[in-house]
Order: structure tokens, then C-alpha cells, then sequence
């Protein structure tokens, strides 16, 4: 995440300032929440109503997320991440109005705008967005300690190792438990439906906490969940589906760990990346399409850094990289494209017209085992969307910006909130808008989709929202929390 620094400046827009370090602070204008200072013209009665309306959605929302924001060299990363969130939200959201998983025209009932390819890529893109994420995670868990190896401080990884990994499950697992237990609260306080719709409510509130205790130690289990998650398959917890990346995704960062002591005494880069590069071409070849993400995150990240230093002014003009922006580009559209490849876990996937991706389709491997085959070009994809954007200053410059940096910012409570909101008061918001307009699902004329879009945004404000609070008071918390224990447990430790 950004860090924040302090400013005592009052900007009238936004400024770059090139820090000592290298980086870039971005000082965001403050939000004024008066009428401004004495003698100042008053607006009219409706632009002061629309500007303290503004006002009160960026505070709630807690956008921008600081006053000044300071930009790393990865924080296009960060950005990506937060896009990637938002694809997920869109993809949920969006299922609510139409039918958009099955391929355009696939049968007769399938003629969903949102199914065109390409345009499926923006709003039916979740389990591509999913492989992005576990492309980033590769990425920023190694990064700092390939760095490391590069420069010949190979036994400094130990420790960096050893810290990470004590702290990873904390980071990953305590948000989604907290909210797994408002969720049994909701539940059982009759607000909303479980949203695994498999689920049965416990009669009482003390079996219904047990069952959740039960439900708990299943998610965090190794034991338990182990044997599927590291293959990436797909086992929806009982009381959010949404949460089932969580376990993949620490079992994907603890492979990441082991390969990274593995190879610290590995400096040379040509051996530790074919290292790498094999075991994520084994990873598909086997099915574990989320090993083949994590370590071709890993590759990326080498890949870079060993382009960085080439690009270093007392590099040789010869081994200097030429980047080829409008080839990237290209790349980068090509990737774009995949990600909004259909789902083949339904059996009619298999077998019916999938125009657009046909061939994408046939081309699929049969070897690899896999719960949904369409995971392969979803992997695919997100790797290559990632190292184009690498490539491409000016895509990296769209994913530093304000908004996808604020994303950035609230990605992981927003995809853990998201779908509970949904639940919780989004199909209320929607049956309630649909009755004021008197339009109803069977026919979805142009009334139903000024509806659509008006629900969006009256329904992702308070989303959005609560995601900004959750960040703030269990997100946050959570990260302190871990950096506190593994401080308590190395006093102990250096104590016997």
C-alpha cells in the first residue's frame, strides 16, 4: 500500500513532486467542507446542494484516501490490484440484471449485450480478475527479496522469508473471519439470506455458532482444505462463496516463500528464473493453474527488476531495453480479450457455439486436470496483462492515478464485502427500483437498464463505503495486529 506523508500545503490541483528517493508524491487537493472563507461569493442554492452532496459521498467513501499519496515504482501494482477488485464487483453486480456467464448466442436465450466479446471482458471478467490477483501476489511477495538475491545479500531473504510468511496468514485469514461472523449474525438476526443458497440456518444462535466455529476451522485448516486448495480447486465456504480464493491464495504465497529460500543462493538470474519458469509450466501441465500464476508473478518480478537494471545510466548502451510501446499495446489488447473467455464449467459450455472464442476454445490442453478449463486462458491472461502493462509506461502511468490507487486501497474489503452487500440490501434496492419503474426482468427494454444504471450507483456508494471502514478499522488493524505478535513472539524467543 501507499504510504502517506504529511503536507502543509494548500495546492489548488493536483502536483507531482520528485522526492530524494526517487519517488513520486502526489499532494491531493484537501475536500473543503464549509462554504469557503468569509467573503467568498455564494453559489446558487443548487450547485451548493450538489457540492455538499459530492462532499459527503467522497467523505463517506473516504475518497481520495489522503491528502498526499506517495507513489513507489510498484505502485502500478497496487493499481491493478484495485482494478482487478473492481472487475470482480462488476461481475456480481452485474449479474443481478442480465445473463452473462454463458458465451454470446451460445443458445437462443443468450443475447446479452454484457456477452459480446470484449465487452465481456469489462463486466464478465471475474475468474480472470481472480488469476490477476494471483499474478500480483507473486509479483509483490518476492520482489523485495529478489532484489536481495541480485544484489548478493542472498542470506538477508532468510529473515525476510521467516516474517512474511508468519504474517501472511493473519493478513489473509482475520478479515474474511470477521465477516464470515457478521454474516452469521445477519443470518440468524433474519436481514439477509445466507449467500450460499446450499446453505440451511441453524435453528438457535448457539448452534448457528457452532456450525460457524466449524465452518471457521474448515476455511483455515490446512489439513482440511489443503489437498484442494493447493491444486486450485474451487470449495465455496458455507457462509460466503466469495472467500474461497482466501486459502488458495495462502497456500500459492507459502510456494512463493519456499521457492524464494530455495534459490536466495542463486545469483545468477539466467538459472533462478528457468527454475522458476519450470515450475510454473509444471504447474499448468499438472492443473494447478494458481502455482502457474504465483510463479510466473515471481518470473515477472525478476524479469523486471533485471530490466531496471539494465535501464541504470552506468548500464552499456547494448544491454539497455528497447520497449516497443505500440506492440505492448497490441499484447496487451490480445490479453484483454482472453480474460472475458466463458466459462466450461457448465457441461452445455463444452458443447454449444461459443462465437469469438471457438478456436481459444479447441486450443484449450486436454492433459491438465482442471474443475474449469477455462482457467487456463484466464492464467494466461492475467500474466500477460501484466507484464504488457510492465512494458508500457504510459498503461503504468493509468494505474498510479488517484482513483485506481483509492481502489488499490480498499480492494481487499471490497472483494470480501461486496457479494454480503448484494445480500444484505442490493436485491432489496433493486426489487424496490424495479417497482417504482414498473419494469420487470422478462422484458428489459431501455426503462430497465435506467434502472440498471441508476441502481449501480445509488447501491455502490454505501458499498464502497463500508469497504473504505472495513479498510480502516479491520484491514489496518489486521496487519498491526500480525506486526505485533511476531514482535511479541521474537522478544520471547530472543528471551530463552
Amino acid at each position: 500500500m501507499s504510504s502517506h506523508t504529511p503536507t502543509t500545503k494548500t495546492r489548488s490541483s493536483a502536483e507531482h513532486q520528485r522526492a530524494g528517493d526517487g519517488d513520486t508524491i502526489l499532494e491531493l487537493e484537501p475536500i473543503q467542507d464549509g462554504d469557503g472563507p468569509a467573503g467568498a461569493p455564494h453559489h446558487a442554492p443548487s450547485r451548493s446542494l450538489a457540492s455538499r452532496g459530492i462532499a459527503l459521498v467522497r467523505r463517506a467513501t473516504c475518497y481520495p484516501p489522503a491528502r498526499s499519496l506517495r507513489l513507489r515504482s510498484t505502485s502500478w501494482l497496487d493499481g491493478a490490484r484495485g482494478v482487478a477488485a473492481l472487475a470482480v464487483y462488476l461481475f456480481h453486480a452485474m449479474g443481478c440484471w442480465a445473463s452473462i456467464v454463458p458465451a454470446w448466442h451460445a443458445d437462443a436465450n443468450q443475447t446479452s449485450f454484457f456477452q459480446l466479446p470484449l465487452v465481456r471482458s469489462v463486466f464478465v471478467a471475474g475468474g480472470g480478475a481472480v488469476s490477476v490477483f494471483f499474478v500480483l501476489s507473486g509479483y509483490v511477495l518476492t520482489h523485495r527479496c529478489l532484489a536481495m538475491i541480485r544484489v548478493g545479500a542472498g542470506c538477508d531473504v532468510y529473515p525476510a522469508v521467516a516474517s512474511s510468511a508468519f504474517r501472511r496468514g493473519f493478513r489473509l485469514y482475520l478479515p474474511p473471519v470477521l465477516l464470515t461472523f457478521c454474516e452469521l449474525l445477519m443470518t440468524q438476526a433474519g436481514y439477509a439470506p445466507p449467500l450460499n443458497f446450499t446453505f440451511v440456518p441453524e435453528p438457535t444462535f448457539a448452534a448457528q455458532l457452532w456450525d460457524w466455529l466449524v465452518e471457521t476451522n474448515n476455511l483455515v485448516n490446512p489439513l482440511h482444505n489443503f489437498s484442494r486448495a493447493i491444486r486450485g480447486f474451487v470449495s465455496h465456504p458455507k457462509y460466503d462463496p466469495v472467500i474461497w480464493t482466501i486459502p488458495v491464495e495462502f497456500y500459492g504465497s507459502m510456494v512463493c516463500y519456499a521457492l524464494l529460500v530455495v534459490l536466495a543462493r542463486v545469483s545468477r538470474a539466467g538459472p533462478r528464473m528457468a527454475a522458476v519458469a519450470l515450475l510454473a509450466v509444471a504447474g499448468m501441465a499438472l492443473g494447478c493453474w494458481n502455482i502457474f500464476c504465483f510463479a510466473s508473478g515471481m518470473l515477472l518480478a525478476d524479469f523486471t527488476l533485471g530490466q531496471d537494471a539494465d535501464a541504470l545510466p552506468s548500464a552499456s548502451t547494448s544491454t539497455r531495453s528497447r520497449p516497443r510501446p505500440l506492440l505492448w499495446t497490441v499484447i496487451f489488447l490480445v490479453a484483454f480479450y482472453i480474460a472475458g473467455f466463458p466459462t466450461l464449467t457448465f457441461e452445455e459450455s463444452r458443447t454449444n457455439p461459443m462465437p469469438g472464442f471457438e478456436t481459444l476454445r479447441a486450443l484449450i490442453p486436454s492433459g491438465p486436470f482442471m474443475e474449469d478449463r477455462a482457467r487456463f486462458w484466464w492464467s494466461i491472461s492475467g500474466v500477460v496483462l501484466l507484464l504488457a502493462v510492465s512494458q508500457v509506461p504510459r498503461l503504468k502511468a493509468v494505474f498510479e492515478t488517484n482513483v485506481c490507487q483509492y481502489l488499490a486501497k480498499i480492494s481487499f474489503s471490497l472483494y470480501l464485502v461486496h457479494e454480503f452487500c448484494i445480500v444484505l440490501f442490493g436485491l432489496k434496492v433493486q426489487s424496490f427500483l424495479m417497482w417504482l419503474a414498473g419494469v420487470d426482468k422478462a422484458d428489459p427494454g431501455l426503462l430497465y437498464w435506467v434502472v440498471c444504471w441508476t441502481w449501480f450507483v445509488v447501491f455502490t456508494v454505501p458499498v464502497f463505503a463500508l469497504a473504505a471502514q472495513v479498510e480502516r478499522w479491520v484491514d489496518v488493524p489486521s496487519v498491526r495486529f500480525a506486526k505485533w505478535l511476531e514482535e511479541r513472539c521474537l522478544r520471547v524467543y530472543k528471551g530463552l
